[in-house]
């Protein structure tokens, strides 16, 4: 149970973690995505900006609406907007400068976009129907390059030491906007330039031309290109892109490099954190449970057998309704067998101090009961060895009789003591024999009753009403009918009849022994202890024999051959004892 419950807990951790870390890693991808997409609007707004201001847009009862953030980026760039109908009427316009026009013709719109009429704007459509209706959206940015590249190759001259000289104001614009001018040979070779900067090359192939033409947003400049026929010679002038030149100013880090950088450490340390919070977690929930269950089993080898608590008194594995915490309910098998183990150990050590107390009582009794016999012995000796008395023959018989009978009560307690010991040791039965039980139980109680401090009349045989067959050691049963009898009818008043009775037992199919007593009964102490070692469950201040071996040799004897011994008694009802065998085979 527990296997599988850690089991599910470590695999949901798992999939918690690499969920998490998917997340991160899908948002930490989504943010370079946008933002590489941002970076690419403002470098080349007029390719990649304007599809995405015309998707985001909205349709409203006043026209349409631009989204706000892509309308800066027009303003950062130096652009401005138009929206025309189908007709070529501008319904709304952005940053528009003065000088463009508020409606157009067909043919004068599109001799703008193509160039074949002047303009000083560079123009970029898009048309796209929204909601049944077409508009168009027209971009402008500002040329500063077809004036300057007019003027390049009007009037600029390349001087003999590589230097490209134009006129002052050429100059001084190109130097504003960040641009530079060149002039090739007619094998791409560069002749002179102005301004050039550090990372612009000095011999051009037809597809390198081509590439910085088409792609500027790749190299970050607007080159413009005029091929002069007469001379074979190519003019360039090329103009830094709105982004570039502030990031130029700003950061030696591209955009680029500079987003996936801080994309790369975020998602580290996002990784790290939830890692960290994961590890602070499993330490919470399975380190405080396991560092709980060593100082337990610590306190339990001191011997402390009580969980240890917290500050309020309370058990550190249960809540204030006793029930287990949530961190401890995944390790509740642990914490069950140590609970069982702390109550075992706290039985037996009781159990320990139970039986050295009885232990020593009992010594102490059995110790009383072999001077007892061992005194009368001493004396009645002393007495015929001395000198002064002549004894009859009649009081020498008289101490002889008395001296025989306390020693063999002295025997009967040495027999005891040696077979409770046997028995501990744990040996085995003879080989038994197949008895007839109605026949030798009547026999075996008859020589049990016939103990002179018994009385007569006291104890009745009843047998079965067919004949019962068992393979036992007839010497050790007979042991346990002489322990029964005697404590039925040493440890009763006077005139107690005891019953011993043999059946077939209905329940297991076996044989039952039964020796049932009209006696005073025992409390309910007295019968759970009254097959322990050196228990005697009467008052210490009355004089019995017996030595508090006989029901715990009875219990073992019984249990050595295969049965079992069971008793059911109350105070004042009596006593009846139990014994059950198989049959034999």
């Amino acid at each position: 149970m527990m296997k599988r419950r850690l089991i599910l807990r470590f695999t949901l951790q798992l999939t918690i973690a690499v969920v998490l870390s998917l997340l991160i890693v899908a948002a930490g991808i989504i943010w370079i995505t946008q933002r590489y997409a941002e970076i690419n609007i403002s470098i080349d707004f007029s390719s990649i900006g304007l599809e995405r201001l015309v998707e985001s847009s909205k349709l409203t009862k006043d026209g349409i609406k631009f989204d706000p953030k892509l309308l800066e980026q027009v303003k950062l760039n130096n652009g401005w907007l138009q929206s025309l109908d189908e007709d070529g009427n501008v319904e709304q316009s952005f940053n528009t400068p003065s000088d463009v026009p508020l409606n157009y013709a067909p043919g004068e719109m599109i001799s703008y976009w193509t160039g074949e009429r002047p303009f000083p704007y560079h123009l970029y459509l898009w048309i796209q129907e929204k909601q049944g209706r077409l508009f168009t959206v027209v971009y402008g940015i500002k040329d500063e390059t077809g004036p300057l590249l007019e003027t390049a190759v009007a009037q600029g001259q390349a001087a003999a030491d590589g230097r490209l000289q134009l006129p002052k104001t050429a100059e001084e614009r190109l130097l504003a906007l960040g641009g530079y001018a060149q002039v090739l040979n007619y094998t791409g070779a560069e002749l002179a330039s102005f301004n050039k900067p550090a990372d612009a090359i000095d011999q051009y192939s037809v597809q390198e031309m081509a590439l910085r033409t088409m792609y500027n947003a790749r190299y970050g400049y607007r080159m413009h290109v005029q091929y002069v026929p007469e001379t074979g010679m190519t003019w360039i002038v090329a103009v830094p892109n709105a982004m570039k030149t502030a990031q130029s100013e700003t950061s030696w880090l591209p955009p680029e490099a500079k987003v996936l950088l801080i994309a790369i450490s975020v998602m580290l340390l996002s990784l790290l954190l939830v890692f960290f919070l994961l590890s602070l977690w499993n330490a919470r929930r399975f380190g405080s449970p396991m560092l709980h269950m060593l100082a337990w089993l610590d306190s339990l080898g001191k011997g402390i057998y009580t969980e240890p608590v917290d500050r309020k008194g309370i058990p550190r594995s249960r809540d204030q309704q006793g029930g287990w915490r949530s961190r401890y309910r995944v390790f509740s098998d642990v914490l069950h067998s140590i609970e069982r183990l702390s109550v075992t150990l706290l039985r037996d050590r009781e159990l320990r101090e139970q039986n050295r107390s009885l232990r020593e009582e009992w010594i102490s009794g059995i110790t009383h009961d072999l001077k007892t016999p061992l005194s009368s012995i001493q004396g009645y000796a002393h007495m015929l060895s001395e000198e002064r008395y002549e004894w009859s023959a009649d009081e020498v018989r008289q101490f002889s009789r008395t001296m025989l009978e306390k020693s063999g009560h002295m025997d009967t307690l040495i027999n005891d003591l040696a077979m409770t010991y046997r028995i501990s040791a744990g040996i085995q039965p003879p080989e038994g024999e197949v008895l007839e039980l109605n026949e030798w139980l009547r026999k075996s109680v008859e020589q049990a009753a016939s103990h002179p401090s018994f009385g007569e009349q006291r104890v009745s045989f009843v047998p079965s009403g067919k004949e019962m067959y068992i393979k036992l050691h007839a010497p050790w049963l007979n042991r346990i009918v002489m322990n029964l009898t005697a404590n039925a009818l040493l440890h009763n008043p006077p005139g107690t009849q005891l019953t011993v009775s043999v059946a077939e037992d209905d329940h297991n199919g076996g044989i039952a022994i039964t020796f049932a007593d009209d006696g005073k009964g025992m409390d309910e102490q007295t019968a759970a202890r009254l097959f322990d070692r050196y228990y005697r469950g009467i008052d210490s201040m009355a004089m019995v024999e017996g030595t508090g071996l006989g029901m715990a040799i009875a219990k073992d004897l019984a249990e050595a051959m295969g049965g079992r011994i069971t008793v059911d008694t109350s105070p004042g009802q009596g006593t009846v004892i139990r014994l059950y065998w198989p049959a034999a085979g």
